[in-house]
């Protein structure tokens, strides 16, 4: 069995700079940062035993943490002061203009590169100009479950606590059949029905691990979603960034057309879109777009969702 990556990420790694003993294939890695995670000296090591860095060039875009102190522990590393820059397009045009090696490497600040990325990688230059290589998320993230169907009345699981005498006259209840996923219905169940009592308390809290595990099922991971509350500042900047960036450097698609919709659906739901003026600075900027927004489906598709949130905050009332 391969180590676990969480393992990987968690082990205390001997510092090896590639660079030191491969300077011929040698390249300058650009990452912007304003903010990274509890893995980023994990995933400059990693990068610099990869990668033969010639030097890493970080755009500090404000950053809110201390990522620029621990980068500064690493070898050939120049900052970039872009904090009066709003894009982050614009951070990676002035790094890509300061790279002075044949080719340059990418990075976001929260990828950690497996064994031989490097070699692997080179093994196509001849094919491409610009290439990258699939994801292989690792969910690392701690929040206060709410179960979605059940809400407040599904019994606590994975964490409890039980006075053996309450379940001695009821456990026999239970054969070796069908008890599985819904076992804390059913532990709860034979405490009420013998007598006892069964609740849930708040004082205190469980970690609750979602990782991949070895199954004696096949089991194949398809997705993991984490939702986030936005603020409505964070949504219309977001959305606006997205819309105007799509439209200002891109050709129209099926693909680009679908999420260009979504956004702007967005801003119509916060009371925070002028078609007039949004359709004059289109025609400006890119008039490829112009006959590309379709603002009757985007309407259907906002009133469509305004009754499916009717439906849900009827629902929760039940």
């Amino acid at each position: 069995m391969n180590k676990s990556i969480f393992k990987q990420y968690y082990t205390d790694s001997s510092f090896i700079d590639r660079y030191l003993f491969c300077q011929d294939n040698s390249v300058d890695v650009i990452i912007p940062v304003i903010h990274t995670n509890e893995l980023w000296k994990a995933n400059l090591i990693s990068i610099y035993r990869e990668v033969p860095v010639k030097r890493l060039l970080i755009s500090d875009g404000g950053c809110i943490d201390d990522s620029i102190e621990i980068v500064k522990g690493f070898p050939r590393v120049t900052v970039f002061d872009h904090k009066d820059y709003i894009s982050l397009g614009y951070c990676l045009r002035k790094m890509i203009e300061s790279i002075d090696t044949k080719w340059f490497i990418y990075l976001h600040s929260d990828v950690y590169l497996p064994e031989k990325w490097f070699d692997t990688m080179v093994k196509h230059q001849a094919e491409y100009d610009w290439f990258g290589c699939p994801q292989r998320i690792t969910a690392m993230i701690e929040y206060s479950h709410i179960d979605k169907y059940f809400g407040d009345t599904r019994p606590y699981a994975g964490s409890q606590m039980g006075r053996t005498e309450a379940f001695l006259k009821g456990i026999n209840r239970i054969d070796d059949d069908y008890v599985y996923r819904q076992e804390d219905y059913v532990l709860a169940s034979i405490i009420e029905d013998s007598g006892f009592k069964h609740g849930r308390i708040e004082d205190t809290f469980q970690y609750h691990q979602l990782m991949h595990k070895e199954s004696p099922w096949s089991r194949k991971l398809t997705g993991v979603t984490v939702n986030v509350e936005w603020s409505s500042e964070e949504k219309i900047r977001s959305a606006t960034m997205q819309i105007k960036g799509i439209i200002k450097y891109l050709k129209p698609n099926s693909y680009l057309r679908k999420a260009l919709h979504s956004h702007l659906s967005e801003l119509m739901q916060l009371s925070e879109f002028n078609k007039n003026d949004f359709c004059i600075w289109v025609q400006e900027v890119n008039p490829l777009w112009s006959e590309s927004i379709d603002f009757g489906k985007i309407k259907r598709a906002l009133f469509v969702r305004k009754m499916k949130e009717e439906i849900k905050k009827i629902l929760k009332t039940i």
